[in-house]
Parts: C-alpha cells; structure tokens; sequence
C-alpha cells in the first residue's frame, strides 16, 4: 500500500468519525424532540419526578465527575492515534 493510500485511508477514517460524531447534532436540528420527557413539561406540573426535582442539585455530583473521563478518554485516544498514524507515514519503508 503506498503511503497516498495510506493518507486516503487515515482521512476516510476521520471523515466517517466526525460524520458519526455530528449526526446527532444534526438529527435534533432537523427534526426537534416535541415534549418534554421525564424531566419537565406535564402541563406545568412538573415531571415524572415531581416538582423542583434536580440531579444535580447542591453541586455536581460525583458521577458527573467521572462521566467526563469518558469523552476526555475518546479525545485522547483519537489524539494518539493520529500521531501513531504521523510516525508510521513518516518511518523510512522496511526492507
């Protein structure tokens, strides 16, 4: 595989993540969510949970905390990958 292909490949690859990534996004700007679900609306009465209910309330709590590490565990792996794709296109070819 000569490195053009290799740089098509790693590009495709980013492409089609970032797609995934955004599709989302772009789901819930095409079609908007049309209630409220379990946390709000009711007619005003509040949700599911009853009035003034709030899972963050006093503070982030501390699954909040870990639940960062998932997309700062992504972003990191995504960053690693692109340099050990930089450093496998730039080694000089084995023999």
């Amino acid at each position: 595989m000569t490195a053009k292909n290799k740089w098509l490949v790693g590009v495709g690859v980013v492409i089609v993540l970032l797609m995934l990534f955004a599709l989302p996004f772009v789901w819930q700007i095409l079609f908007p969510a049309q209630g409220y679900g379990i946390w709000g609306g009711m007619h005003m009465r509040g949700g599911m949970m009853g009035p003034g209910f709030s899972p963050l309330y006093g503070g982030m709590g501390f699954g909040t905390f870990f639940m960062w590490l998932i997309p700062l565990g992504l972003l990191i792996l995504i960053g690693l990958g692109i340099a050990a794709l930089i450093k496998y296109l730039n080694a000089p070819p084995s023999q």
